[in-house]
């Protein structure tokens, strides 16, 4: 069992093998707000309560518990100088392991074919959000809910948009809004405008849940990356 709920945190990325920022969006608060709740520094709501103790893998009551013992910090145990050395001797076999891996790691990449060159950037092709056909940003939607979003778009560069689609980047979650990973984005010539749908279906704990998506090709390659996409925001209720 975890000492406290930063271990909890820990343990569950590697169990689930997920990044932090997937746990932070399952919780469905702020990334400062999720970090003072699991140091022990604020009491979340029962709501917020239930769904990182589900992200965790763990009940309520040991919630509790683990955040009780972040907040007290009796889990610490002061350093020893066996203890000093020992974390010193693993620091230098993990300095050496990362320059072994990187030294095999530079030379596939030197003897590996370049990939060929994306053609992805292309002069004015340019996009105008029009507006939230349906679900506008904050709709409450119970849980385990079905829902269509539908965002206005307008082509408003000179480039046909033609076998492009709509990527959601955000990661996939039982916590967070489930939804195709992508979708056609109808042709579209220069100075029309499209009508771009996505079907959701809210998760089963209530909270904030947000989905971001780009345009990509079928092999997933952004148009303009360093653009903004569009994004879809509910609140998910009882």
């Amino acid at each position: 069992m975890s000492k406290n709920l930063n271990e909890a945190f820990n343990a569950a990325k590697k169990t689930r093998n997920i990044l932090s920022k997937t746990l932070i969006w399952e919780s469905g608060v702020s990334k400062s707000q999720f970090y003072r709740i699991i140091q022990g520094k604020e009491t979340p709501s029962p709501e917020t309560k239930k769904r990182i103790a589900d992200s965790f893998g763990i009940d309520v009551k040991e919630f509790d518990l683990l955040h009780s013992q972040s907040r007290t910090g009796k889990d610490k145990i002061q350093p020893t100088k066996n203890g000093h050395i020992l974390r010193m001797m693993l620091a230098l076999i993990s300095v050496l392991l990362i320059a072994i891996i990187m030294f095999f790691i530079t030379a596939a990449r030197k003897n590996a074919p370049l990939p060929p060159k994306q053609t992805i950037e292309k002069p004015n092709d340019t996009t105008k959000f029009i507006m939230d056909v349906t679900i506008p940003d904050g709709t409450a939607i119970p849980v385990n809910t079905e829902f269509v979003k539908t965002w206005r778009v307008q082509n408003t560069g000179s480039v046909i948009w033609k076998d492009r689609y709509l990527m959601r980047i955000t990661p996939s979650s039982k916590l967070l809004c489930s939804s195709p990973s992508m979708v056609p984005i109808p042709e579209t010539a220069p100075g029309e405008i499209v009508d771009i749908s996505v079907k959701f279906i809210t998760p089963h704990l209530p909270g904030s849940c947000r989905t971001d998506w780009k345009a990509a090709d079928k092999h997933g390659n952004f148009y303009h990356p360093d653009k903004h996409g569009l994004f879809s925001i509910v609140t998910v209720t009882e």
